[in-house]
């Protein structure tokens, strides 16, 4: 009887058997990797046997590192105090410490009867009680060894995992161990052929390899299935989208995510009592509350103003309300990328010109299959002269046939800045007719307001809820898995 073995598994054998036969695999002295590999051809040769125990540590947070340097919240209030005598009143001691680290040094002070409190006249005295704070010693030991976790109290490390300070790490402790057949070939009593898995030039030379035993290789074997690193199916529909756009001949613009109201509804004539500029159809920004900088622009600001208000020489009546600069000013999150086009227009383009912009936008819209909170959106402008409604319903029935929909509709729609409007829909094979994109002629009181001899300029705009095109083309049901983290869609999506 004989085992045919590489090299290496006669190695782990001999040090196996060296040491008794069995041994944790950290304490054979060799490559775990290697060990790993050869254990595991042992053990399909009956040679040894695998034991595996999955065992939970404690190991320190970064949270938990800074506190064992620089000590505890409970620790700096317990020095503090002992400079006064183990007595403080909590006003001064508001002035000695972070405020979110007393408010723990108290909690945790009290819970572990370290500190009591005490009303007086001065107001409320905090009395040390003891200065030993049991968390110290433990992290004082994580810090220098592994520490299995059963052997800390239970409630301690849950109050230390509570407070961040430490957490849990599982590792498998992996054992091996000669079976009868493995101490047989290790005493000699089996023989052991040795296998070279490889060719070498010395071996050839030497004529070597004639007296060797070459391991065989199974050439059925199906190899391991790789998934090489590939764009996000979404992404790379967007820049599919880029690239059309650009070959139609537009010019990429962008604008900021935080935008002025002036820039998202101001300039595109919407009128600052819209329901659209209410809080639950865009996002106001809390922070920063300094409100947008529009001095460079204050030429436009007066034109804008009078015509909301009158409609000043634009041939409207206006909106009939006094226009307030300060909500024209107000921050908010971007609602349409309409607003990098205002941007543009009011820059000054020349004539003709096609600009679009592919950008982020946000509503607090009820999520279901076909809104999101936070999506992305398509907008185009093309200046040009003498256009109407049936240019630009060819460059969307163009745009979308790049983008292989054959089966476009459009139907008459309302919006405050373009007239006439159209929606435009395609088909998906599940959902029916989708709107994808709201467009229209921009009306006399943005252009004219930014300087262009309307009406032999016109501008053609639309804007596209990119995210439904790409459910489409990506055979989604819903908008929520473009964003999708799971890596079994991501591996096997296809980039169509």
């Amino acid at each position: 009887m004989e085992v045919h073995l590489s090299r290496g598994e006669i190695e782990l054998l001999k040090r196996l058997y060296a040491i008794g036969g069995k041994a944790r695999l950290e304490d054979l002295g060799l490559d775990k990797s290697k060990v790993s590999a050869w254990s595991i051809l042992l053990k399909e040769k009956g040679l040894v046997e695998i034991e595996e125990e999955r065992k939970r540590y404690i190991i320190l947070s970064e949270r938990g590192w800074r506190h064992l340097k620089e000590g505890l919240p409970e620790e700096k209030l317990l020095l503090l105090l002992k400079g006064r005598q183990g007595r403080l009143s909590l006003g001064i001691l508001k002035g000695k410490m972070d405020p979110d680290e007393l408010d723990v040094a108290i909690g945790e002070g009290r819970r572990k009867g370290l500190i009591k409190l005490r009303k007086s006249e001065e107001g409320t005295i905090v009395i040390m009680m003891s200065d030993r704070v049991p968390e110290r010693k433990i992290l004082n030991k994580i810090a220098k060894e592994k520490v299995p976790l059963d052997e800390i109290d239970p409630n301690m490390a849950s109050n230390m995992r509570r407070r961040r300070l430490i957490e849990i790490s599982e590792e498998a402790e992996v054992e091996l161990a000669l079976t009868d057949k493995g101490l047989a070939a290790a005493r000699g009593e089996i023989k052991i052929v040795e296998e070279i898995g490889r060719l070498t030039r010395d071996l050839i030379l030497t004529g070597d390899w004639k007296r060797k035993k070459l391991k065989a290789y199974n050439v059925k074997i199906e190899p391991p299935v790789t998934y090489p690193g590939k764009p996000h199916p979404y992404v790379y529909f967007l820049e599919e989208v880029r690239e059309i756009l650009i070959g139609m001949g537009f010019v990429e613009i962008k604008s900021p995510i935080v935008e002025a109201e002036f820039w998202n509804f101001d300039a595109l004539f919407q009128a600052q009592d819209h329901p659209a500029r209410e809080v639950h159809d865009s996002y106001q920004v809390a922070f920063p509350s300094t409100k947008a900088d529009l001095s460079r622009y204050s030429d436009f600001i007066k034109k804008v103003k009078l015509t909301h208000e009158n409609g000043w020489k634009t041939g409207s009546k206006g909106w009939g309300y006094k226009w307030s600069f300060d909500i024209a000013r107000r921050l908010i999150l971007r609602s349409q990328t309409t607003a990098a086009s205002a941007r543009a227009l009011a820059r000054g383009l020349k004539i003709p010109s096609k600009i679009f912009a592919i950008d982020k936008v946000f509503r607090p819209e009820t999520l279901d299959k076909t809104h999101a909170i936070e999506f992305h959106q398509c907008e185009g402008v093309v200046l040009s002269k003498n256009m109407n409604v049936r240019h630009l319903m060819g460059f969307l029935a163009e745009f979308a046939k790049q983008l292989g929909f054959r089966e476009v509709r459009f139907k008459p729609a309302y919006f405050p800045f373009t007239e006439p409007s159209v929606e435009a829909y395609v088909r998906h094979k599940k959902m029916g007719w989708i709107e994808i994109a709201g467009s229209g002629l921009f009306r006399p009181e943005m252009l004219i307001s930014m300087g262009y001899d309307y009406p032999r300029v016109q501008a053609l705009a639309w804007g596209i809820g990119i995210g439904r095109l790409a459910m489409i083309r990506l055979g989604l049901d819903d908008i929520r898995e473009l964003h999708s983290q799971n890596l079994e869609y991501l591996r096997k999506a296809l980039l169509v």
